[in-house]
């Protein structure tokens, strides 16, 4: 099995941001929203808030976005070209993704990709259940969800996934379409 995040790895772009500007170009009132995001870059600049609270908020915008699950869908209808060709070239049936971006956002990708998606468990109406799955909580939810399967690679865009690419026998950093091995056997290379 391989695992590989989303958001730039696998996917070209940020998927949350692009389907947050996808609502609101449909939806123009969300611009009313941008204090809001505003006021999360300076807080967290400040390092006032913690990282879920900061995600939260980025992501809070959709609670103003009704029928979500049409967006969604409307937004992957577009957006499925923007999977890199590279990944599409390696597929495998028992891949899994592994992504801090809300499931309700990446499930729909993985499911018409065919993929396992293991993603922050955000509902439509905002409310987190658990931590993001971010940095070593990816480890975490990975274990409890395939239980405890061992993971030949992982790719990532991020050293935010170091902890995934020690878990994984190789670990891959991605840029653009490059893809660099970084980790062998839990240890950097």
């Amino acid at each position: 099995m391989n695992g590989y995040d989303f958001d730039d790895t696998i996917y070209r772009g940020n998927s949350m941001r692009r389907f947050s500007v996808f609502c609101t170009l449909r939806l123009p009132y969300l611009v009313l929203y941008l204090p809001v995001l505003l006021v999360a870059f300076l807080l967290r600049g400040l390092r006032l808030l913690t990282k879920n609270a900061y995600l939260l908020l980025l992501e809070g915008f959709v609670v103003f976005v009704p029928h979500v699950q049409r967006f969604v869908n409307k937004f992957w209808d577009k957006n499925m070209c923007r999977i890199k060709q590279w990944y599409l070239d390696q597929r495998r049936d028992d891949d899994v993704v592994v992504s801090a971006t809300p499931y309700f956002v990446v499930g729909e990708a993985c499911r018409r990709l065919g993929l396992k998606c293991i993603a922050t468990d955000l509902s439509t109406n905002c409310k987190l259940r658990g931590k993001h799955c971010h940095g070593k909580y990816k480890v975490q939810y990975f274990r409890e969800q395939t239980g405890g399967a061992e993971l030949n690679a992982y790719y990532s865009d991020s050293h935010s996934d170091a902890p995934m690419w020690k878990y994984a026998r190789h670990g891959y950093l991605v840029k653009g379409d490059k893809v660099t091995a970084v980790y062998e056997q839990g240890n950097k290379i």
